[in-house]
């Protein structure tokens, strides 16, 4: 079963480096979203990596911010 996360062969496969600042520096380089573990490890998202490489077409809706409510509640009354 894949993990959403890259394992560390996958994370080393992918930027050609072993060692995690290797790793940081390449996705760096490359302007790749990451986020880092406590123990400084790249962590980067298997969904993620798939749009970058084409296998998967960004949809920009996605990106897009939700539209505003067409209400609201009105709290004037409460105590």
């Amino acid at each position: 079963m894949e993990t959403e996360i890259l394992s560390d062969d996958e994370l080393a496969e992918l930027t050609g480096y072993k060692s995690r600042a290797g790793q940081r520096r390449w996705l760096d380089r490359h302007h790749w979203v990451y986020i880092e573990s406590r123990g400084k490890r790249p962590l980067v998202g298997r969904h993620y990596v798939r749009m970058k490489l084409g296998i998967i077409p960004v949809q920009h809706q996605a990106l897009t911010p939700p539209a505003a409510a067409a209400w609201t509640p009105d709290f004037s009354r409460v105590n």
